[in-house]
């Protein structure tokens, strides 16, 4: 075997075909992080006769001492395969320290187990590559469930994952769970709409985002990541807006209102020559709540529109779009206009996109870990039906072993994470 530097074209081609690649281990990666500072380099292992076995998009960057050498999302390779592992960690390494590395971090893509609603394990996946992967000299550390808001900055820990296979664009939407169901019932009578971003309107995209992250005590990435990542990624990535026109949704809910005189004129009628009938009665005052309803509708969504101006950004979110998955990655709600359901139109719109373009899984990526109810937004994402699954973990090999001590003792001492 041989350890060596790809062809971007031949690195490419192995991972959009291997089950575990995702966007964090594709040129469109490694350009955002060359331009963002980082280095990158396509490296992978071939055998005797010119196949690949594995591939890693291999990333480092300076540290106070030395560098940090880190495969996000891999590396793409048979873990089972001890000997094989082993050798690409060795090869890794002694590239690595002759780069001046000083650490060697990889965070595979994949999962221990899998969990249903409440936290019971519904399924436990093959851990051999723990075994194979500390036997090829590296620390493990297992995903942790987020507690007090302190998210990893290293690795996502947990996320919540939908099967597609076998679902069709006629059974997706009763795939899911009433919740779900409903919102989107809902949007369709509201009239939201979807539409795809420009690249000028990224910072539109990132004020939004800024306000939910800062809501929910994490940190938003930066306008300058989105952009990049935009142009990088090309057609395997979208930013969607979800948005309403509130002269068209009051249009519509004054038609819906108006239309329920058709039905109340002829019951007022049969109540009043037979103020006895409470059948008829009830059913009146059915219609006639029904009417309140529409006029409260009318009412808010015109305190609204005098407020905000005549259309609005409800929610919106982006998302990486691979033969494997697509991802949901960073998103909002604009907490005004809650009530108008759109975070479930855009979910169900990209699992039809998904569907349509024959992707097996739809990833809606982080959440806490935590089944106690504290979760929101784990809830959420529940409502569409799929499983929580707890990722492979981080590991951990030092390249120059003395120095990282060192180095790992002094953070204690000063306090540093």
């Amino acid at each position: 075997m041989q350890f060596k530097e790809l062809a971007v074209d031949d690195f490419f081609k192995f991972e959009q075909q291997h089950p575990a690649g995702s966007y964090m281990q594709t040129p469109a990666q490694h350009d955002v992080l060359v331009q963002r500072s980082w280095q990158s380099q396509y490296m992978g292992v071939v055998d005797d006769d010119g196949k690949i076995l594995a591939v890693e998009l291999l990333n480092h960057r300076p540290m106070h001492v030395g560098e940090i050498f880190e495969v996000a999302g891999g590396p793409l390779i048979d873990y089972t395969d001890a000997a094989l592992v082993k050798f690409l960690a060795d090869e890794t390494a002694k590239y690595a320290r002759a780069h001046k590395g000083l650490v060697l971090r990889w965070l595979p893509n994949g999962h221990t187990r899998a969990f249903g609603d409440d936290g019971q394990v519904v399924k436990e996946f093959d851990q051999s590559f723990i075994t194979n992967l500390q036997a090829a000299g590296f620390k493990y550390q297992a995903s942790k469930p987020v507690v007090h808001g302190e998210y990893s900055k290293v690795s996502l820990g947990y996320e919540f994952m939908k099967d597609l296979r076998g679902l069709t664009a006629e059974t997706l939407e009763k795939s899911y769970t009433h919740d779900a169901q409903y919102g989107i019932k809902k949007t369709q009578q509201f009239g939201v709409k979807l539409r795809q971003l420009d690249y000028d309107e990224l910072a539109e995209f990132k004020e939004y985002t800024d306000a939910t992250a800062e809501r929910r005590g994490f940190s938003d990435k930066t306008l300058d990541y989105y952009q990049k990542t935009f142009r990088a990624y090309g057609d395997a990535v979208q930013f969607i807006f979800a948005e309403l026109n509130f002269s068209d949704y009051i249009n519509e809910e004054q038609q819906k209102h108006d239309a329920l005189n058709d039905q109340i004129a002829p019951l007022a009628e049969k109540v009043a020559n037979s103020p006895k009938n409470k059948r008829a009665a009830k059913q009146l005052n059915e219609l006639k709540d029904q009417q309140k309803q529409h006029e409260k509708r009318i009412a808010d969504a015109d305190k609204q529109r005098t407020k905000y101006g005549e259309s609005v950004v409800l929610s919106g979110g982006m998302f990486f779009i691979q033969p494997q998955e697509i991802a949901y990655m960073f998103s909002f709600t604009n907490e005004a206009f809650k009530r108008y359901y759109a975070p479930y139109l855009i979910q169900n719109h990209m699992m039809h996109l998904a569907i349509e373009k024959g992707i097996p899984s739809y990833n809606f990526y982080g959440v806490t870990g935590l089944f106690d109810g504290t979760d929101g937004v784990l809830k959420f994402k529940q409502s569409f039906n799929g499983l929580t699954y707890e990722t492979a973990g981080v590991f951990t090999r030092p390249v120059r072993p003395m120095m990282y001590k060192l180095v790992q003792g002094l953070k204690k001492l000063t306090g540093r994470d």
